[in-house]
């Protein structure tokens, strides 16, 4: 086979042609071809690290989820026992409040809670909720400092014994947030 012959179209059908050999150009690209290539892989550079960005992005957002998850839960009595243990952690402490205890401060309310036989003072800083008072079971979210624990999130515990023993705190935290959505 002659280079003429490899050069051309199928011979039998209609458009059939001969390509000259001095029409093809064998040198190497430069100038014009060799830029876009260049603008070709900064826009893969750029894809690339527009991946990277949102998988960082999911790792931090995961990361924060099971942070959050994994806040250790304890009663009053265990988190006592361990109180030593647990000094600097951040974790969640279930107990009732103690009558006569809540006392409002500057930067929020102290209180004591209680639970199986244990007794531990708090310091919450902010408001507390609505239905917080004396007897109220509650769940805090913060660190032993020394003896006392530092609060900076109170949650609201009750059943429907805590219901119907107390339906006007329950029909007045409904109304204000029946106002709240509609205000």
């Amino acid at each position: 086979m002659d280079v003429n012959e490899s050069l051309t179209d199928d011979p039998e059908s209609s458009d059939a042609a001969e390509i000259a050999p001095s029409s093809l150009d064998l040198t190497p690209r430069t100038g014009q071809h060799t830029a876009a290539s260049g603008h070709r892989s900064l826009r893969a550079v750029f894809a690339i690290g527009a991946v990277v960005v949102v998988v960082l992005a999911l790792v931090a957002v995961l990361f924060t989820g099971l942070r959050d998850a994994s806040t250790f839960f304890y009663n009053v009595d265990e988190a006592a026992d361990r109180r030593e243990d647990l000094a600097g952690e951040r974790f969640r402490m279930q107990g009732n409040v103690v009558p006569d205890s809540v006392v409002t401060t500057e930067s929020g309310v102290s209180f004591v809670i209680s639970y199986g036989g244990a007794e531990v003072p708090v310091d919450h800083v902010g408001d507390p909720p609505e239905l917080f008072g004396p007897k109220i079971p509650v769940v805090l979210e913060g660190t032993f400092v020394g003896n006392r624990f530092a609060s900076d999130e109170i949650l609201i515990r009750h059943d429907n014994a805590y219901d119907e023993a107390n339906p006007e705190r329950i029909q007045e935290a409904e109304r204000d947030a029946q106002q709240g959505v509609a205000g």
